[in-house]
């Protein structure tokens, strides 16, 4: 009784133990997503200052040239006066309309530095600014960089006590192996009755949808793709390397590898299912219960172009469009 009294507490230790360092880890990526966004947007920010300095370059050099040719005819107009007035061969009138010709191009010279010292003035600037966005930049790529170790080391300590549903696991990677699709797949997984495993263990919940990584959304259902088919996702294009996370709550009922969708989790709320892929790495499991912003996995790092990480959202197999749902939950979010 006593064995089985301490195995009890034991176990209860490890699940609150568990508890308490998923919540942390989803606070981590909480901060860490939101300085992937900083980070992306002083990376902008950086990029068009660099623009700016290359435009400014070719004006300042021609601003310049142009002066280099008033100071000439200005001291050619100034050699041309002194010799009418020693050979005293000028009258009257040619030293008016010289005195007026040096009068104009002085003015002209004077205009003309005056937008040199202008654009010397904007480059001083940009480049001031350009100093400061660097320094805030590399501080805060450095506070990204130290989350990212802190949410690995969280992650590699919650790895050791996570109990996984190996069953489970070994039959949908079964399943997977014969299917040639996403709806296949989906069809599988609910004629084996693997979604059912969520109303079992009583997760089921209101469908809430939230951005799973934070970038731009280039793909929009309904939208055309390659092959001008109809797309049913949402596609998020982002940094290389960024934290995915889980965009609802929910049981996930697939993890891994699948055709060519790279990493792919699947997550269940009990009527709704959420297909998340394009990840380069993936931590959650089958039977993995999820909150929102738990932890999903990474993107890719070393891909040429910007990874895109794609989001579909289905209902008894109907492909439905996310947008409404991310809505609803912003609104939520506003109206709190």
């Amino acid at each position: 009784m006593k064995r089985l009294l301490f195995i009890y507490i034991l176990s209860f230790e490890i699940a609150l133990g568990n508890f308490e360092q998923t919540a942390e880890i989803r606070d981590l990526c909480k901060q860490a997503q939101s300085l992937e966004s900083k980070i992306s947007k002083l990376f902008l920010d950086l990029l068009s200052i660099n623009e700016k300095e290359k435009m400014s370059v070719p004006v300042i050099r021609n601003i310049y040239e142009m002066l280099s040719r008033c100071f000439t005819v200005l001291f050619d107009l100034g050699r041309f006066s002194d010799l009418l007035a020693l050979t005293q061969k000028g009258n009257k009138n040619d030293f008016v309309r010289c005195s007026i010709i040096i009068k104009n191009f002085s003015q002209y010279f004077q205009s003309v530095n005056s937008k040199l010292n202008q654009s010397g003035d904007e480059i001083y600037k940009l480049k001031k600014n350009k100093d400061e966005l660097s320094k805030d930049y590399e501080s805060t790529v450095n506070d990204y960089n130290q989350l990212c170790k802190k949410i690995k080391d969280n992650l590699d300590n919650l790895s050791k006590t996570r109990t996984e549903n190996v069953i489970q696991e070994d039959v949908v990677r079964h399943i997977s192996t014969k299917c040639d699709s996403i709806d296949e797949l989906d069809a599988e997984l609910e004629a084996e009755n693997t979604v059912g495993v969520l109303k079992n263990n009583k997760i089921s919940t209101e469908l809430q949808l939230v951005n799973p990584v934070q970038g731009k959304i280039v793909a929009e259902f309904g939208d055309r793709g390659d092959n001008d088919e109809m797309i049913y996702y949402l596609g998020f294009e982002t940094r290389h390397g960024a934290i995915v996370t889980s965009p609802a709550k929910g049981l996930v009922v697939f993890s891994g590898s699948f055709l060519n969708y790279k990493n792919m989790v699947i997550i269940s709320n009990g009527e709704y299912r959420i297909f998340i892929y394009g990840m380069q790495t993936v931590f959650a499991s089958t039977g993995d219960t999820l909150d929102i912003g738990d932890y999903l996995g990474k993107m890719d790092t070393d891909s040429k172009e910007l990874p895109t990480l794609k989001m579909e959202l289905k209902r008894s197999g109907e492909p439905l469009d996310p947008r409404h749902w991310l809505w609803q939950s912003l609104e939520n979010k506003e109206n709190k």
